[in-house]
Formats: C-alpha cells, sequence, structure tokens
C-alpha cells in the first residue's frame, strides 16, 4: 500500500524537470564557485527570485532557518529586541538562534492567527531609554504554520508596516510558504512582501526543491546578508547543484499549490463532523486538529495511522497536523480521512 506522508511538505521530492536541470546545467558547465559569484545557475536564480518577490536582490542560503537568521542579524546589533508571534517559527522553531547565535531578545507577543495587530506591536515597542533594549524590528510569518497556514494579507502586512517604520523598526517576512499565501489569496508574491525590508522564501517545500532558501532585499541589505551567511558557514561553492532545481520550483511549482489547498479542504470537510473534534477550515495547506475533546493524544494518533502507512507526527500533546502536498492526492486524502474517522469515531 502507497504510504501517505503528511508529516510536512519538507518531505516533498525533486520533479524528473529539476534533476533534468542539474544534468543539463553541468553539462553546459554552468557551474562555477559561488562564494566568489561564479556559478551562474545561482546568480540566474538569485534574479529571477528578486524579480518574483519585487526586490532589488536576493541571496541563496541553506534554509529557511539559516535565511531567518541571516536577515536578523544582517539587520540589528547584539542586545536589539526582536518583536515575534508566540507560537511563530522564529521563536519556537529555530532553536533560539536568534539569541544563541545573534544576541538577540525575543519579545514574543500573542496575535490573532498569528497576525501581530499594529496596536500589539506599538504598545509593545519599548521605550528610547537605556534601562531597556532597543526594539529594532518586527517577524510577520506567512503563512503562520502553527495558526494552521493562516495567510496574512496585504493590508495587514501594510498596516504592521506602517507602525514598525513610524517607530524605527525592520520588518522581515518569514515567508517559508509564501507562496501558499500568494496562491490562496490570488495576488502575486511580491504583493505580499511589498513593505517587508526583507523576506525570506523556502524552495523544499510545498516547491519540492531539494534543498535551499532564498532571502531578498535592497542591495545593501543583500551585500551585508551575504558576509552574515558566510559567518555562519553558508558560503557554497558549485551551489548550481541546488540553484537548478530552484530555477524548476519557481517557474512551475507555484500554481499547482492550489490542489494541496483544495485537499486541505476536504480533509477538513470530512473531519469536522467527529464529535469532540477540534477543527478550524484550512486556508492553504495545513490542517491542525484538536484531540482535548477525544480519548487519543496526537501520539496515539500517529502511531494508529502509521499501521495504515499514513505519516503524521506525533508526541505534540493533544494537537495533531496533516500537510497537504503534491504527494498526496485527492484519493490519498479520502482515504486518510477514513482512517482518522474509524479511528477517533470508535474511541
Amino acid at each position: 500500500m502507497k504510504i501517505v506522508d503528511l508529516r510536512s511538505d519538507t518531505m516533498t521530492l525533486p520533479t524528473d524537470e529539476m534533476i533534468e536541470a542539474i544534468v543539463n546545467a553541468h553539462k553546459s558547465n554552468r557551474f562555477g564557485d559561488d562564494v566568489v559569484r561564479e556559478d551562474s545557475v545561482v546568480n540566474e536564480l538569485e534574479e529571477k527570485a528578486a524579480r518574483i518577490l519585487g526586490k532589488e536582490a536576493a541571496l541563496l542560503v541553506t534554509s529557511g532557518t539559516q535565511g531567518n537568521l541571516v536577515s536578523l542579524l544582517s539587520q540589528t546589533y547584539r542586545g536589539d529586541e526582536i518583536v515575534v508571534e508566540r507560537q511563530s517559527h522564529t521563536f519556537k522553531f529555530e532553536a533560539g538562534s536568534m539569541a544563541s547565535m545573534g544576541g538577540l531578545f525575543p519579545k514574543p507577543v500573542e496575535g490573532v492567527r498569528g497576525y501581530i495587530l499594529p496596536e500589539t506591536l506599538q504598545e509593545v515597542i519599548s521605550p528610547d531609554d537605556t534601562h531597556y533594549a532597543r526594539t529594532a524590528m518586527v517577524v510577520v510569518e506567512n503563512t503562520h504554520n502553527y495558526a494552521g497556514g493562516a495567510v496574512i494579507t496585504k493590508n495587514q502586512v501594510d498596516a504592521l508596516a506602517e507602525v514598525a517604520h513610524d517607530n524605527g523598526l525592520k520588518v522581515h517576512c518569514d515567508g517559508a510558504r509564501l507562496f501558499n499565501a500568494a496562491v490562496a489569496l490570488s495576488v502575486s508574491a511580491k504583493t505580499l512582501v511589498e513593505k517587508a525590508d526583507s523576506v525570506m522564501i523556502c524552495l523544499s517545500k510545498g516547491l519540492s526543491a531539494p534543498v535551499g532558501s532564498l532571502v531578498a532585499g535592497n542591495e545593501e541589505f543583500i551585500h551585508e546578508a551575504r558576509r552574515t551567511r558566510k559567518r555562519l558557514g553558508g558560503g557554497m561553492r558549485q551551489a548550481g547543484l541546488i540553484a537548478a532545481p530552484g530555477i524548476v520550483a519557481l517557474e512551475t511549482m507555484v500554481d499547482r499549490l492550489k490542489e494541496d489547498h483544495e485537499n486541505a479542504k476536504l480533509l477538513y470537510s470530512r473531519l469536522r463532523n467527529i464529535p469532540g473534534i477540534e477543527i478550524e477550515e484550512p486556508d492553504t495547506n495545513i490542517v491542525f486538529i484538536g484531540l482535548d475533546n477525544l480519548p487519543v493524544d496526537s501520539l496515539e494518533l500517529s502511531n494508529r495511522l502509521r499501521e495504515q502507512d499514513i505519516l503524521i507526527y506525533g508526541g505534540y500533546g493533544t494537537r495533531s497536523r496533516f500537510v497537504l502536498n503534491r504527494h498526496v492526492d485527492r484519493e490519498d486524502t479520502l482515504r486518510v480521512a477514513d482512517a482518522v474517522e474509524g479511528i477517533l469515531k470508535v474511541s
């Protein structure tokens, strides 16, 4: 039986076209040393990403976590504080890197479905007083993973950015799934980050590239980001091996994200009527279910689904996440719904 892997969209494998792109770039002798900017494939990817995101320049990095850290370190000073949503990836799931690596102080605040309200930001900006750390930046996560793949609209980003910029703060967008937000809202990705000073996008989630993320912003930021990447050991040599499938990802994999969103809504429609379940209609490709009112926790649900060749992460209390991706089609989604219903309705 086919294994249906819903643990994350990071589990997606590269397409045949991506592998062919690597081979063709090699045959064309396009690889070089990216540290000295001599890999033409990387240069092409960075230029393409900058255009798509509406920024002056972009930089290839190894991962989303590295991209976020590069963006924070390149625009702040040690001892600064960073306003983050309390369930955000930069705060909860990046091993405390902003503090341990950058000496930055995260200031977590409560958001509304992952969005920091402008009035909340205004309230938490520290006074310009020597007793306080300098508030230097606010981070927007779009889509917001822990809020169930919730989208942050252009108007929301712009309103938050207005307060930030009026107070001298930078705005960074953790756009690991930015294209999911763009597809869900039927807008361009650059529209969503027009007012952001920096943005990070992942190639290796729903876009299915094997490795890599990009950060983008103005020329001055990218110049400093390149230095920061080097400090973090992220300077790469023949990185066209990564960039070639990344180009294919940006060119061919964005529009198909709509299929993942449709399957997420299908899964929601099937699970919503289970007595006692806590579930919200998904904006994009992530479905969270709450199990507080059911006799099964996330670990038991994970283990019992694994017996049916369905994979989700377990052991995270009474909430379980299902991430739809290109390897999970409509038939697989219905199979997952049947399995979850079978477990939760008889437990």
